[in-house]
């Protein structure tokens, strides 16, 4: 379902007078927006597929920033304070990567003053710019891949690819829904999403907020190679499933999973399978023949641009996904 009015929660996060200039805007706009940009002393600016608009004192979004909502510098601290829930330290690890995750899955990412030690983050000092990516639960949109993500009844281990913001992240929770309910055509499967970052299920004290499947369980927070090794220690799963693959630990988790017999279903940033294989983690996967499917995401949000089997041979090209 389209947004007709930007979520509650996130209205709620807003100053007051950002709020209500976002509550008169035009549904149209409002359903097909992805980030929400602030920027001290700079125009609001929204995020749809088709490139950034400015949003206006009256409600209505421009290409031209003339008459545009400016962001005073008190109004980025303000949401800053309470995005941090007024506590820095709570979110001390979260905000030396950049970013906190809200409730219902929502990611913010921040700029501004970073302090750096030994060529690590530190901390982080003062907020100059807000970046809002709203997470949003297309139920369905895995319907053009499932089909190709099984053979004789079984799920096969299967590897987003795809730049940031495609909906990569969308498409893996509809498929994990779509496995653990059986929808897919092989009977429900019991799944385990280990979901570092807490997108995937938008999960609140451990509970997932959005729907993925009835057979499925949740690592919320926990990094993704200690979350595998826990999920196949005490949890039992058939199909794992994880976001944004990372370094060899990372990697080392994948095939311990698979060399067990569990099939991994993730995802990594990357702009085509030629652009992921000089990664030397992902690489190490793909030359072990982890993944039996390649999905390759581009253009647009939510657009396959081909879908690959375990020789890298063509089983579906361009299209809607």
């Amino acid at each position: 379902m389209k947004m007709t009015k930007l979520p509650d929660e996130i209205l709620a996060l807003l100053p007051n007078e950002l709020s209500e200039v976002f509550s008169r805007c035009e549904n149209r706009v409002i359903s097909q927006i992805t980030e929400i940009r602030l920027r001290a002393n700079k125009p609001v600016m929204v995020t749809l597929s088709g490139g950034d608009l400015f949003l206006l004192k009256d409600g209505t979004f421009s290409t031209v920033p003339r008459g545009a909502y400016l962001t005073g510098p008190d109004e980025v601290e303000r949401l800053f304070s309470t995005l941090s829930s007024h506590s820095l330290y709570a979110h001390e690890e979260e905000l030396k990567e950049g970013y906190l995750t809200l409730p219902h899955g929502h990611r913010v990412g921040f700029a501004g003053r970073f302090v750096a030690e030994e060529g690590r983050i530190r901390s982080f000092a003062g907020c100059a710019s807000i970046n809002i990516r709203l997470a949003k639960q297309i139920k369905g949109c895995a319907d053009g891949v499932m089909p190709y993500l099984t053979r004789d009844g079984r799920v096969l281990s299967t590897l987003i690819i795809s730049p940031p913001m495609l909906g990569k992240t969308t498409l893996l929770r509809d498929m994990a829904r779509q496995i653990s309910d059986g929808i897919f055509g092989a009977g429900g499967k019991r799944v385990c999403i280990v979901d570092e970052r807490c997108e995937i299920a938008a999960c609140e004290k451990g509970v997932p907020q959005l729907d993925v499947g009835l057979r499925t369980d949740v690592l919320d927070g926990c990094p993704k190679s200690i979350g595998i090794m826990m999920a196949l220690r005490t949890l039992s799963p058939q199909v794992l499933i994880t976001d944004e693959l990372g370094g060899k630990p990372d990697a080392d988790a994948v095939l311990e999973a698979i060399h067990c017999g569990v099939k991994v279903i993730a995802t990594v940033h990357g702009n085509h399978m030629e652009d992921v294989n000089k990664r030397g983690s992902i690489a190490k996967l793909m030359e072990e023949g982890a993944f039996s499917r390649y999905i390759v995401l581009s253009g647009r949000p939510g657009r396959i641009h081909g879908i690959y089997d375990e020789q890298f041979k063509p089983l579906k090209r361009g299209g809607q996904g």
